[in-house]
């Protein structure tokens, strides 16, 4: 029960902290339920946000939730709050029931309130402007430049989101889920290739035979990775190289080769 409370209380701060639209949220709720005289609005803007709010905390229904989505996704709960629906339409609202310029200063206060209440998309630490047509980051696409295509590729993490935007013909061994998904942990080759390739000293002896038994052609780490072994001996060799990135391929691999592995 403790666990379910420090999860529930984790997610809902990540989602709200740092802004005052929650307790705007709950003046809009509490307007739209005085004021609305429609009870499928009533219902759907005033009350819909409070029963979800109820769901997402009451231990019940949050570690049923829990169990049905996973605990790592848990928060995505609070994005069936209608925010975007209830607020402005509680300001429209009292608004209508106005006249002359208190109806235009409830309206200017509306727009000033959610602007004030929000974050910047711009000034967001999480956006970066797009310095190419993909609308990706530039370092991927330096290092999907260098790789051919119909290939099957073990990449860093700070690829693997991306790079199959860049070239869907490239299959990955493993996503970002791969250790624990929906609260079941992997194991296996692909868990052990993982876990392997995270250590700032990769041992080639370990790593090269079980990627070549996984039909993985071209490997990708970051340049900061240092390598207890040869790669050539155990069959790749560099294949190119970025400000970041350093690629190797199988040994056997030729251009024009189609490696991609398809699970079944």
């Amino acid at each position: 029960m403790q666990d379910f409370f420090e999860i529930a209380r984790t997610d809902f701060l990540a989602t709200f902290e740092g802004a005052w639209m929650f307790p705007l949220l709950m003046a809009a709720s509490a307007l739209i339920l005085w004021r609305e005289k429609d009870w499928v609005r009533k219902l759907l803007l005033g009350a819909l946000p409070l029963l979800f709010l109820l769901l997402y905390w009451c231990p019940l229904t949050g570690m049923v939730f829990m169990k049905l989505l996973g605990e790592n996704v848990y928060w995505r709960i609070l994005w069936l709050i209608l925010l975007a629906a209830t607020v402005p339409y509680s300001f429209c609202l009292l608004a209508g029931s106005l006249r002359g310029y208190a109806r235009y200063g409830v309206l200017a206060a509306g727009l000033l309130a959610i602007g004030l209440c929000g974050t910047p998309l711009l000034a967001s630490t999480e956006f970066q402007a797009s310095t190419n047509v993909y609308k990706i980051p530039q370092n991927v696409v330096a290092v999907c430049d260098l790789l051919p295509g119909n290939i099957h590729a073990l990449v860093s993490n700070r690829l693997m989101p991306y790079i199959r935007m860049y070239d869907p013909t490239i299959t990955l061994e493993y996503g970002r889920n791969i250790l624990v998904y929906n609260g079941r942990e992997a194991n296996g080759p692909q868990a052990e290739l993982y876990l392997a390739t995270q250590s700032e000293e990769i041992d080639v002896s370990f790593v090269a035979p079980l990627a070549k038994s996984e039909g993985c052609t071209f490997l990708v780490f970051s340049n900061s990775r240092t390598y207890d072994g040869d790669w050539e001996d155990y069959g790749y060799r560099e294949y190119g190289r970025t400000e970041e990135f350093t690629i190797f391929a199988d040994t056997d691999y030729e251009e024009g080769q189609d490696t991609r592995k398809w699970e079944e």
